[in-house]
């Protein structure tokens, strides 16, 4: 039982960390007016990220006498993963239905532009189409739903490798 204590204080601690990072790179998005992919925000959100995860697992080990096997990695991980995940989804529709709502606006028209600039062929029919499944992609309802999904995908990605590298076996618990 007191595992699973740990698992969840260790879980709520850097989950909320993770969360805020998370917000962090938004509202940082937002306020440098960031409207195309941003290589350097993209890898330092990446990076703190992975540190977040890291430090969680291994706080987690040290709490358990110096042991963490890959199951555990992986529980404490995913838990990590979708607190943080929760949190920035809450606030990324948020950001998006209130903060920054003509986001929409101008992804559409990029999305449009860039449609036009490579398939000149498309004809009127197929371009309202493609912005129609591209609104829909763009809703703040749909950049939450993926801010979610990316972070329990990512959070299990880097759970697993970082518990591969760090796992330690408790003898005291092997038959």
């Amino acid at each position: 039982m007191e595992n699973s204590t740990t698992i969840k204080s260790t879980a709520f601690t850097y989950g909320i960390v993770l969360g805020v990072v998370s917000i962090i790179m938004l509202v940082l998005i937002y306020v440098l007016n960031i409207t195309d992919t941003n290589y350097f925000l993209a890898i330092l959100s990446f990076s703190l990220s992975i540190l977040v995860y890291f430090f969680g697992l291994k706080e987690f080990k040290s709490k358990n006498s110096g042991f963490i096997s890959l199951t555990d990695a992986l529980k404490v991980g995913l838990a990590i993963a979708v607190i943080g995940g929760l949190i920035s989804a809450v606030y990324t529709y948020i950001h998006y239905s209130f903060v920054y709502p003509e986001f929409l606006e101008i992804t559409l028209e990029k999305a449009q532009q860039e449609m036009l600039d490579s398939n000149s062929s498309m004809s009127d029919a197929q371009m309202e189409q493609a912005l129609a499944i591209s609104k829909k992609m763009v809703s703040p309802f749909a950049q939450a739903t993926f801010s979610l999904v990316g972070s329990i995908f990512f959070g299990f990605i880097i759970s697993l490798i970082i518990g591969l590298i760090i796992k330690k076996k408790n003898p005291a618990l092997e038959g």
